[in-house]
């Protein structure tokens, strides 16, 4: 039994270690802002040509007003 309170004492005592440490790497240490740009592998940009061509060329509808006496209802007999 004493070897049970040893080994869990053991334990202890480590994870308090590695809290206090976590601990005090948050607390006391910030870390500097930087920006990260990394390169993706087998992936090419397209040109702004390109990409114009993937909007519709006519416009969208214009919203048809809703009569306010009505709300929109339907009042055909």
């Amino acid at each position: 039994m004493p070897s049970l309170f040893r080994l869990l004492f053991v334990l202890g005592v480590i994870g308090g270690v590695i809290a206090g440490g976590l601990y005090a790497l948050a607390e006391y240490f910030q870390p500097e802002p930087k920006e990260v740009s990394k390169g993706l592998r087998n992936v090419k940009a397209r040109p702004a040509e390109e990409t114009s061509s993937t909007t519709p060329s006519t416009p969208a509808p214009a919203p048809v007003p809703v009569d306010a006496a009505t709300d929109g209802a339907d009042t055909t007999p």
